[in-house]
């Protein structure tokens, strides 16, 4: 029994050693090519990474190149949104029967250098108002917090789209009347251009625009305090899509404090910086030049505004608003026409006792700075074929320095039937300290005359046109 045994141990014992050389020598071979696994799995780490690093700075390059993956194209220059404008003293016309002497060149605030054009005439009466500023400061930007910049000229100066974009929105709204808000890309960088008050647009949310192309006109729809009451466009830069105009200020603490009370007093100013970009920075940053195709507006589509929309991105056109005038103030019913004929008196001259006792804060705030006269050359019976006026004189308080600009509150002249008709109804320009108002009868009978400072009237007349 004991030489089975010992044979049995025997081969157990070869084959336990033959099974563990075999073992140690796949071990072996195991470490080798682990070894070489290792090595080459660190040198294509640093591959991968190298190659990762390669794949970045390419990204880079084409993010500032071509945009950052949106469907819009990168522009790397951009164009002024206006070209021409009209004088001051030619703002009360429509812009198409402007001759050349009324119409300059935008002139550019080259740099962004408020301080150097702040006191030049031809800068002050079109750059209205800064970005900053209040209304009644207007460059002064450190007292307000207007979140555009206005630009005055006439009805109907063509606007231009400032970059390659997207119509995100085009319709009527309460306060900025007819509005464009345009999509767009700078550098890399999602932004939103706005003109507000627009007399009318050609386009549709959703329209692909080009740089240049002329799309939309001014006007004064909607809630115009900008330019001082007349003509302008509010051209504004956001850092984002929000629908209504002044959303930069819904997370300020005095928000409900109203947008008028927010943008004289400079409440929300961190909002103001953090949601928005001064446009005229902006565009002089990307050395903006003038627009150079001018291609021809499509037809203007009717401009009754419906009622009011939020602001959506879809493809829907909003019916085209019309140009919405100031409601004006209510006028009282004309007395009864005298049974007895007046013959016609001479012309005559007298300046007019004005009651400003009912006008508003924006109106005090101006009377409180400024002296205001007007002069009637007219009786209280005229004939059919007289010429009537009426002269402004505004001068500093306390100087017989002329006032020259626009008027925060426009003179507003009413008459209660159509007998005589009133040039302009709505005065906010001043020139030199003088405006003129021109009235010509068209039919016999009474017509009640009103004058307002904004909605408060300040003075009354009935007429007899013989």
């Amino acid at each position: 029994m004991k030489k089975p045994r010992k044979l049995y141990e025997t081969l157990h014992n070869k084959f336990n050693e033959t099974l563990g050389k075999r073992i140690i020598s796949h071990q072996h071979r195991g470490r080798r090519v682990e070894k070489v696994y290792k090595a080459v799995h660190h040198l294509s780490n640093g591959w991968i990474h190298f190659g990762e690093l390669c794949l970045a700075m390419v990204f880079m390059a084409t993010t500032y190149l071509f945009g950052n993956g949106e469907n819009l194209p990168n522009n790397t220059t951009l164009v002024y949104p206006l070209m021409k404008v009209s004088t001051l003293e030619c703002r009360t016309q429509e812009f198409s029967t402007l001759s050349n002497s009324c119409i300059t060149t935008l002139p550019v605030i080259h740099g962004a250098d408020y301080v150097t054009y702040q006191n030049e005439k031809t800068y002050t009466d079109i750059y209205t108002v800064l970005r900053g500023a209040s209304y009644t400061s207007g460059r002064d930007q450190a007292v307000g917090a207007h979140y555009g910049v206005d630009i005055a000229s006439a009805q109907g100066t063509p606007l231009y789209a400032i970059a390659d974009g997207e119509v995100y929105a085009a319709e009527y709204n309460s306060a900025y009347g007819n509005i464009v808000k345009i999509k767009f890309k700078y550098k890399g960088e999602i932004l939103y251009a706005i003109y507000a008050h627009m007399h009318s647009y050609t386009v549709k949310a959703g329209d692909i625009i080009k740089k240049g192309q002329q799309i939309w006109k001014i006007g004064n729809t909607g809630n115009v305090r900008g330019a001082l009451g007349g003509y302008h466009v509010h051209f504004e830069i956001d850092k984002d899509a929000w629908w209504r105009p002044a959303y930069v200020f819904t997370n300020c603490p005095e928000v409900s404090q109203g947008h008028y009370e927010i943008i004289q007093k400079g409440y929300c100013r961190v909002q103001l910086f953090q949601y928005t970009k001064d446009p005229i920075a902006l565009l002089e940053n990307a050395k903006a030049t003038f627009p150079t195709q001018t291609p021809p507006p499509a037809t203007d589509p009717s401009t009754n505004p419906p009622k009011e929309e939020s602001w959506t991105n879809n493809n829907e056109h909003p019916a085209s608003p019309e140009p919405v005038q100031p409601s004006l103030p209510i006028v009282p019913t004309p007395p009864s026409t005298p049974t007895v004929p007046v013959q016609p008196s001479l012309p005559t001259s007298s300046m007019l006792t004005l009651d400003t006792s009912k006008v508003d804060l924006i109106g005090k705030e101006f009377l409180n700075k400024r002296d205001l006269r007007i002069e009637k050359q007219f009786g209280e019976v005229v004939a059919l074929d007289d010429s009537l006026t009426f002269t402004v004189y505004i001068t500093r308080k306390g100087s017989d320095e002329p006032f020259h600009g626009t008027l925060n509150q426009p003179l507003l002249l009413i008459a209660s039937n159509t007998n005589i008709h009133i040039n302009p109804v709505s005065t906010v320009i001043v020139n030199q300290g003088k405006a003129t108002i021109t009235l010509t009868p068209q039919a016999k009978g009474n017509v009640y005359i009103a004058l307002n400072l904004g909605t408060a009237k300040i003075w009354g007349l009935t007429v007899s046109i013989q």
